[in-house]
């Protein structure tokens, strides 16, 4: 009894709550505790429709409410997929249970897992593998999600219900081990561990608390390397890991896997390659650029600009700008190349750049691959760059950056020579 009430009191509640309650023992608990509290609570509840029982749960649960004169809210799920059903519908619960916290204007949703639920998924974590900051469960407290039952266990809220006379929903497939994962771990797993330790779930659960602790440390360590992160070398070797992810997940990056994170810092390590890029999750790059380190969307990368003839004195709207080739001086030169043509031709060419492109240079040709490393050009602007060619594909001017352009030894104006332009800039009259 004492246990839960401290459990309770230990939180600061504000004026309006979400409580999740599905009708059984953990969260009947959870609301009759939370109901001694000077709160208004909205009770949540999801009708799954996965088990003849589920419309009796929910009028379980709505009739609970009545009675404690709490605010009672459900949503029926209709959609239900044909496979990953678990994740489906955690997602389906939480996006009800945020829509809930909007509209009666609080931050706070709360839901009963407890210490069994904890070792539960720290087991299943392990077996399925992945990082060491997986490995430490579920948070007491996630962003506006609070789970204040976490160091209580099942025994201990089923003790609770039954010293306050209190009725719950038994749900029948939580005792079928082979219909879930974790049905198999609580039925099968867990009570056999208990046999070799009888505090079995309670070492699980310290084992979780003692791995959230050291992450802490270890996050606020890396939190001060992520604020220099362009200077990847100054970063201990033995910080890079942590401080990548650290940086990755405050730029809301997550569930990186541990060969993402080796490819990622073998990229930043590599000094002979100065350029490159690691897919990551959620369509985002990881982009090297030399000193500079960065993310971008992969569909926001340079668009590929077929091949335009461009027309004298016509004007042009391409790769979101204007562009015009002309004969005449345009009034803004700051938005302009000036090159020279041997003899007067009907059309030249628009195009984005190949690496296999070279352009004459007073000491010989380079290739534009070549020539972007000199430059030293991001990965972004080598994928933006432009080439301006004869109808031959001959290269007249290349675009480095945005305003930054070479022109051909060939092609570049000389003295007593008519030059033309390339304008991308709407002329003011």
């Amino acid at each position: 009894m004492e246990k839960v009430k401290q459990a309770i009191k230990q939180n600061s509640w504000p004026s309006t709550v979400i409580v999740a309650v599905s009708g059984g023992v953990d969260s009947v608990v959870l609301l009759h505790a939370l109901a001694q509290m000077p709160i208004r609570i909205v009770v949540a509840h999801v009708n799954y429709h996965l088990r003849s029982e589920s419309n009796e749960d929910a009028s379980f649960v709505a009739k609970l409410a009545q009675k404690m004169n709490v605010i009672f809210e459900q949503r029926d799920w209709q959609t239900i997929p044909d496979h990953a059903v678990e994740k489906e519908a955690r997602i389906f619960r939480y996006d009800f249970f945020n829509t809930l916290a909007k509209q009666y204007q609080t931050d706070t949703i709360v839901v009963a897992h407890h210490a069994n639920d904890q070792a539960e998924t720290v087991l299943l974590k392990m077996i399925r593998g992945g990082q060491l900051r997986q490995m430490s469960g579920m948070m007491a407290k996630t962003n506006h999600i609070i789970r204040p039952f976490l160091a209580l266990t099942k025994q201990e809220l089923v003790a609770y219900a039954n010293r306050n006379q209190l009725k719950w929903r038994e749900d029948s497939t939580n005792s079928d081990p082979n219909y879930t994962p974790r049905n198999l771990l609580r039925n099968d797993v867990l009570p056999k561990l208990t046999t070799i330790n009888a505090q079995a779930v309670r070492h699980i659960n310290d084992m979780a608390q003692q791995i959230q602790n050291q992450e802490r440390l270890i996050d606020e360590q890396a939190a001060i390397y992520a604020q220099n992160i362009v200077s990847w070398h100054t970063i201990p070797q033995a910080w890079q890991a942590p401080t990548l992810k650290y940086w990755l997940q405050s730029h809301q990056i997550f569930n990186i896997k541990e060969n993402q994170i080796m490819e990622a810092l073998q990229l930043l390590n590599n000094d002979s390659k100065p350029n490159g890029s690691i897919a990551l999750n959620q369509g985002v790059q990881l982009v090297k650029s030399y000193d500079q380190l960065g993310l971008q969307k992969e569909q926001n990368r340079g668009q590929v600009l077929s091949p335009v003839m461009l027309k004298l004195n016509q004007r042009y709207f391409l790769a979101n700008q204007s562009w015009l080739w002309t004969d005449q001086e345009p009034i803004h030169q700051d938005s302009a190349i000036a090159f020279s043509m041997a003899a007067k031709k009907a059309v030249i060419c628009l195009r984005s750049a190949n690496s296999s492109d070279k352009i004459a240079l007073i000491n010989g040709h380079k290739k534009l691959r070549r020539l972007a490393i000199d430059e030293k050009l991001t990965l972004q602007e080598r994928e933006a760059m432009l080439v301006l060619t004869t109808m031959n594909d001959d290269i007249v001017a290349v675009r480095l950056r945005n305003n930054e352009w070479r022109v051909s030894a060939e092609y570049t104006v000389k003295q007593n020579t008519q030059p033309n332009w390339l304008v991308w800039r709407i002329e003011e009259t």
